[in-house]
């Protein structure tokens, strides 16, 4: 009877430890799909600027004055140290693997990871209204041939427009990564439970 107890026993504890290593495994499948909610767009919006920045330098040399020129490099430089930040960052939070740490640890590595992904979009915020107007220049007058800066009737709609619509954009954008972020964090927190 007691060597049937202690094999019951033994069962039981095993089926708790499966059962246990089945909730992380689950739990790190809802917090990997809550981050790829994020990963997907950025990624996308990454190729689009390493597009823009390759379609800007093969066509570098029709920007022939100073001020196009910095326009231009502002725009390759924004455009290949953003998204280079971003993805890291979001590569951060997706490195954390809740089997291999402590719930503590995962939550700190978390916190900190989410820390640095918000800062860097809010600093992409607010420079990617200076990437707006440099590009602007610099596809204006590699697309069009147009200096914009002599054609003021352009100039005195597109850029106050583009900057609304960007407004508007990033703050919904925003808005959607810091609940997906809030969201991954409430699924490392259940492990608590």
């Amino acid at each position: 009877m007691k060597s049937l107890w202690e094999d019951m026993s033994q069962k039981v504890e095993q089926q708790k430890v499966l059962t246990d290593q089945l909730i992380i495994d689950m739990t790190q499948e809802r917090y990997t799909n809550k981050l790829r909610r994020i990963s997907a767009p950025e990624t996308i919006a990454a190729l689009i600027c390493f597009a823009a920045v390759v379609y800007i330098i093969n066509n570098f040399s029709l920007l022939n004055v100073w001020y196009l020129q910095l326009s231009g490099i502002i725009t390759i430089v924004s455009c290949l140290l953003l998204p280079v930040l971003s993805l890291k960052s979001i590569q951060k939070m997706k490195a954390i693997h809740i089997s291999k740490n402590t719930y503590k640890e995962s939550l700190l590595k978390y916190a900190k990871s989410e820390t640095r992904f918000i800062l860097i979009q809010k600093v992409s915020f607010y420079v990617s209204f200076l990437v707006l107007i440099s590009s602007v220049i610099a596809f204006g007058k590699i697309m069009k041939g147009v200096d914009i800066f002599t054609v003021t009737e352009k100039l005195n709609w597109l850029i106050p427009s583009g900057i609304g619509v960007l407004f508007i954009f990033t703050q919904w954008v925003l808005k959607k990564y810091k609940n997906a972020t809030t969201s991954a964090n409430n699924i490392l927190k259940e492990l608590e439970d």
